[in-house]
């Protein structure tokens, strides 16, 4: 089985399957209240995708609340004192990075402000987001992949909480190369412990069948990927038994970690390239070195 930094895979299992014909992303959180909040991207095409909120208690039943956002992809959410805030990326209104904010999770998201343009990235004509934010006081930090053109690479949105730019940096430049680092994406920055985590989606193109791997990135402070130790976290195809009960390549996308009581529970998007939609899936690890 894959490993994770800190342990090895206790489970797998669906979270969301066969509700669309095309894709579905998951974004998950913890509530105030302990509950599992998860912002789902549903596509029924590369551009027709709105945002699903959905709730959970233990973290692999989820309950669908109703949609939040009628266009918008890669939902990023966090908190900020009483309010709710979501940034994304709105598909049909020119792939530009988008900040909602509403006073519940649920409903009543209003976008704020356009926080970037897909151009700052690159001269990306199209992007995605990392599913989870690094807060810093006021400023909020997210990690941001240019989809086209290739290579894609990942960049640092930094903006305030009133989504405010403040500044893009490269983090990671695309090199194109066959294997698991090909293709870096939906990344996003987690602290565990004293470490941080840069998990990234890495599909790679460079010949059919197209395989899907999520890789690791770990640092002693946020961004120093320089000096990081890379790892595979999930090679899809290897797991592919876990995942659809039989032997298959497979993509991988859009990773989100949440700690849960002493385990990690991982949350990616797994698609069978030989036909059929993304689906949302749980990876559930168990360790005894997590520092709470």
């Amino acid at each position: 089985m894959s490993m994770f930094p800190f342990g090895s895979v206790v489970e797998v299992r669906p979270v969301l399957v066969g509700i669309t014909n095309y894709a579905v992303w998951g974004s998950v959180f913890r509530d105030f209240d302990g509950s599992i909040g998860l912002y789902a991207s549903i596509c029924s095409g590369p551009r027709d995708c709105s945002i699903v909120f959905y709730r959970s208690l233990d973290g692999f039943s989820f309950r669908e609340v109703g949609t939040v956002v009628g266009d918008g992809l890669t939902a990023a959410p966090f908190r900020f004192g009483d309010s709710y805030y979501l940034v994304y990326v709105d598909r049909k209104r020119g792939n530009r990075v988008r900040l909602a904010v509403s006073g519940n999770p649920d409903s009543g998201f209003k976008d704020e402000t356009i926080i970037a343009t897909s151009q700052v990235f690159g001269n990306a004509t199209e992007v995605d987001l990392g599913c989870n934010v690094y807060m810093r006081g006021p400023m909020i930090d997210l990690v941001v992949s240019n989809i086209l053109p290739y290579p894609r690479s990942l960049y640092l949105l930094r903006f305030s909480i009133s989504g405010n730019f403040i500044t893009v940096k490269p983090l990671v430049s695309g090199s194109g190369v066959p294997g698991p680092w090909h293709s870096l994406h939906n990344a996003s920055v987690y602290r565990v412990g004293d470490t941080y985590y840069l998990l990234s989606a890495s599909n790679d193109y460079s010949q059919k069948p197209y395989r899907g791997y999520i890789v690791a990135f770990i640092m002693d402070h946020p961004y120093n990927v320089g000096d990081s130790f890379r790892y595979v976290l999930i090679d899809a195809t290897q797991l592919s038994k876990l995942f659809i009960g039989r032997e298959a390549v497979l993509g991988a996308d859009t990773p989100s970690l949440l700690m849960n009581d002493g385990e990690a529970l991982l949350y990616l998007s797994v698609v069978d390239r030989n036909g059929g939609p993304w689906n949302l899936y749980v990876v559930r690890y168990k360790s005894e070195r997590y520092t709470h």
